[in-house]
């Protein structure tokens, strides 16, 4: 269903129109209830933005913080923080920055 009103959304946008969907909530509604979300700094987040990513517990956070700073993405993987699976949940949320602190 979520899929679908999704699906609406976009076409009601590109048409310029506002369409309704079948509980009668507006495409606009929808919108506002799931707002995009900024991607995490890996290099940068805090302990309580890591764990708010899929997958993520306090512990594997922590970890995170340990082995800081990355390079690249796959750094995650490669020095064993994180397995193929997880990183493969998170990987569309997060970002390296280039300056490290």
């Amino acid at each position: 269903m979520l899929v679908l009103g999704g699906v609406v959304w976009l076409a009601a946008a590109q048409l310029g129109t506002k369409s309704t969907l079948p509980e009668g909530r507006t495409a606009d509604a929808l919108a506002q209830q799931a707002p995009v979300q900024a991607k995490v700094d890996l290099n940068q987040a805090t302990l309580d933005e890591l764990a708010r990513l899929p997958g993520i517990t306090p512990v594997l956070a922590e970890r995170i913080v340990r082995h800081r700073p990355y390079r690249k993405l796959d750094d995650l993987v490669t020095r064993k923080v994180l397995g193929k699976k997880q990183f493969a949940r998170i990987r569309e949320y997060v970002v390296l920055s280039r300056e490290t602190q």
